[in-house]
């Protein structure tokens, strides 16, 4: 069974675990929590995902991320890239630099463009090709750049697991 480890804001859980169980059964995503990351040492994750900025246990971080076979990563957070250093996995990034793999071509009225700007390979060795989809931003969400890594961070997994 492959595990996903996810490590991202807390509200962003049940909206994650809703709009990816039909691709990903719920009992293989773990939600990471910093302060309880040590007893995870021996766990071994396909995909870690990291949304939000690392403040603690940076190092048992980085060792779940290297025995992992892709990494999901926010990029518009700076103090986290040097996480990224020496890894071998395949990197899926995303945010709103225009290197993201996964970026916004736009956001307005509630709905997102979100772009997958290069070929992928999903988990099933799938070639996913470059491709916009419309997304509808989170309604009970004030803040439209939280509801759209949100969304990124879904696309991403989606276009990993379930295309």
């Amino acid at each position: 069974m492959s595990l996903i480890g996810i490590l991202t804001q807390k509200s962003y859980e049940n909206y994650l675990k809703q709009s990816l169980k039909k691709w990903i059964p719920e009992e293989q995503i773990f939600f990471l929590k910093e302060d309880s990351i040590q007893n995870l040492r021996n766990i071994k994750f396909e995909t870690i995902l990291i949304g939000k900025k690392v403040e603690k246990n940076e190092e048992q971080i980085n060792n779940l991320t290297k025995k992992a076979e892709y990494l999901i990563f926010n990029t518009d957070i700076i103090e986290n890239l040097k996480l990224l250093d020496n890894l071998k996995v395949k990197l899926i990034t995303y945010g709103f630099g225009s290197k993201a793999t996964v970026t916004a071509s736009s956001v307005e009225d509630g709905k997102m463009m979100v772009c997958l700007q290069r070929t992928l390979q999903n988990v099933a060795n799938k070639s996913i090709e470059p491709q916009e989809l419309q997304i509808t931003l989170k309604q009970d969400d004030t803040m439209l750049e939280s509801s759209s890594y949100l969304a990124m961070e879904a696309v991403s997994l989606k276009l990993l697991y379930g295309i």
